[in-house]
């Protein structure tokens, strides 16, 4: 019999390392302790700040610059990663994301756009072009709350730029399980002035991890940075400075259902982004939050606004050329994603700082990936792109320069490569298994469709993370978990978990957490060629719609829940519900293609979908 003075101690050191954590109070706090002076002249500010209010409320531009400050690759993220957490601040702050729908209509009339426009900076502060973007390796396997390294080229961080014109943003790995903090205004050093963030919380693909995955701590980091603080005031039903938040006891984590009653409010605004709640079950500022991030602006960081960070450096001299140098002839092993690399040469006399790549594979959608350099007259550098998926044998790479130093080349002759190559191999996917507080009792063990044994492992131990990789056919594959206790491994003794992911964003397959004595996972792995979409449409119809998409009963049951998703080109979550029937309704959407995810009893369906109500 388990121990239960075990268990609750397990339980209790489980919950701390999984909830949110943010240091921007702390941080605060210690700064005041060594500096009284300075808070004194910030206590009357604020006050200002309380007694003031703009008459009117423009949009306003932030260039942002980012640090990526990493040890080792992991660390080292991908410009896709980094595009799709800025797509993400520009959402949160204009109401645009795509979960503001599901705010109870209890807030309705209090929720609201902070109208602020983030823009990866087009210049460095001497004028020259950039992409926002700095990467520095560093020999400090990961940084603390008090330590200002980070901040330092020279002590193995980034050295920030202007902070009155750019916001800083310093990406990287974080110890004490921080998942990142932000320098209130007037609150600490001008060189330390901006954001930090763990890389495993950071954007909505790459090295992000659930339940913070969405991108949503830079938003409540930077809710910091524009003088907002945690919504329940950081005390037992405190006072977070804004008339329209209700007054709640303390933070709510997890997701919650409305109402959520403390402090005699009609419910917690557990959705609010200033709580501590999952990445999923945020999705608002308020129209009081709003009105003090305009007047704290105002106050502290107007030279935002006159900054021509975002403004691009035209130049008539930029010429550039580009080469493929893989993929190239003949590719075994495991290539899909493909990861293609090319050769940027500078025939310029001017120096090449910025360029941006466009490219695909086969009929794939154009990506875009952004080159930051500092390249003479006849220097070359390399630039490994962000994957693309294959599938099938042969197959066709398109690159080309459509920007350099950010205007037009001015010799186009030589912006642009074809190669053929050929690919025998298979797919690359991780399976994660997230153990328990008593491992022993797991394992699993890894088939193929014929039944035969891949893998197995029956000697785990506690609260660990395995990553196995396989480079897999397209074909299906079982994973059997047993447990010898018959209690699984999640959740009354740790949070365990198995997921299926594929290499390429981190794409999840399937995934298990609760069973008793033994569960299966099944699952299929493909490419996803023209061809087999082509064969899988028959599951959705009519295709092309006008709106309305029925769900073929072959497939789906209606007893069975589902979820479902839909991204658009460029991967941007436009649509998602759950327990849907036999029909999904996309008649608000505009004409054009996207790609519809659907999710039933551990099994993923992606396919092409057009709208055309012509």
């Amino acid at each position: 019999m388990k121990q239960l003075i075990v268990l609750l101690l397990f339980l209790f050191s489980s919950s701390v390392f999984s909830q949110r954590t943010c240091g921007s109070m702390q941080k605060m706090n210690t700064y005041f302790e060594g500096n009284p002076d300075k808070e004194v002249e910030r206590n009357k500010k604020e006050k200002e700040i309380l007694n003031s209010n703009l008459s009117t409320k423009e949009n306003m531009n932030i260039p942002v610059v980012f640090h990526v400050v990493y040890n080792s690759s992991e660390q080292n993220i991908s410009d896709a990663q980094i595009l799709s957490q800025l797509d993400v601040m520009n959402d949160d702050f204009n109401r645009t994301n795509s979960d503001a729908f599901m705010v109870p209509s209890d807030f309705d009339s209090v929720v609201s756009s902070l109208q602020l426009n983030f823009c990866l900076a087009q210049r460095t502060p001497d004028g020259n072009p950039t992409n926002g973007i700095i990467r520095n390796q560093t020999n400090i396997s990961d940084f603390d709350l008090y330590d200002t390294t980070i901040h330092y080229s020279s002590l193995g961080g980034s050295q920030s730029w202007d902070t009155e014109k750019y916001l800083n943003i310093w990406v990287t790995k974080l110890s004490g399980g921080i998942l990142g903090w932000a320098q209130f205004p007037a609150a600490g050093n001008i060189n330390t002035d901006g954001i930090v963030i763990d890389y495993r919380n950071f954007g909505t693909n790459g090295t992000a991890t659930s339940p913070y995955h969405l991108g949503r701590t830079v938003t409540h980091e930077l809710g910091h940075y524009l003088n907002l603080f945690h919504i329940w005031g950081d005390n037992n039903c405190g006072d977070d400075l804004v008339n329209d938040t209700p007054t709640q006891q303390e933070a709510n984590f997890g997701c919650k259902t409305h109402p959520s009653i403390s402090c005699s409010n009609n419910g917690d605004m557990f959705m609010n982004f200033m709580d501590y709640t999952n990445d999923a079950c945020m999705n608002s500022f308020t129209i009081g939050q709003r009105d003090r991030v305009f007047n704290s602006i105002y106050t502290y960081r107007l030279s935002l606004l006159s900054s021509d960070g975002c403004t691009p450096v035209t130049t008539n001299t930029a010429d550039a050329s580009i080469e493929i140098i893989y993929p190239i002839g003949s590719l075994s092993a495991c290539n899909n994603p493909i990861y293609p690399k090319v050769l940027i040469t500078n025939n310029s006399t001017s120096n090449l700082y910025t360029a941006v790549v466009k490219y695909k594979a086969n009929s794939s959608v154009y990506q875009y990936q952004l080159y930051s350099g500092n390249l003479s007259q006849g220097q070359s550098d390399t630039l490994l792109l962000s994957a693309i998926p294959i599938g099938g044998n042969n197959h066709f790479l398109d690159v080309e320069l459509i920007q350099v130093n950010g205007s037009m080349d001015s010799d186009t002759s030589n912006n642009s490569d074809t190669e053929l190559f050929s690919t025998t191999g298979g797919t690359s996917v991780n399976i994660n298994i997230i153990t328990d507080n008593y491992a022993n009792e797991t394992s699993w063990y890894f088939y193929d469709d014929n039944n035969t044994l891949i893998d197995f492992d029956d000697n785990l131990n506690n609260n660990m993370h395995y990553t196995h990789n396989y480079c897999l056919n397209n074909e299906c594959y079982k994973i059997i978990v047993f447990d010898t206790e018959g209690d699984g491994f999640c959740c009354d003794y740790g949070q365990g978990s198995i997921s299926v992911n594929k290499e390429l964003n981190n794409t999840e397959i399937a995934q298990l957490s609760y069973f008793n004595y033994s569960d299966t996972i099944e699952f299929c792995v493909s490419a996803l060629t023209e061809t087999e979409l082509t064969i899988k449409s028959n599951y959705f119809y009519p295709n092309p719609t006008k709106g309305i998409i029925y769900l073929s009963p072959i497939r789906f049951s209606e007893d069975i829940p589902i979820i479902a998703k839909l991204f658009d080109m460029r991967g941007k979550l436009v649509f998602s519900t759950k327990n849907i029937t036999n029909y999904l309704d996309f008649s608000h959407l505009k004409n054009g293609m996207y790609f519809l995810e659907t999710q039933s009893k551990n099994k993923t369906l992606r396919n092409k979908i057009i709208i055309n109500k012509n």
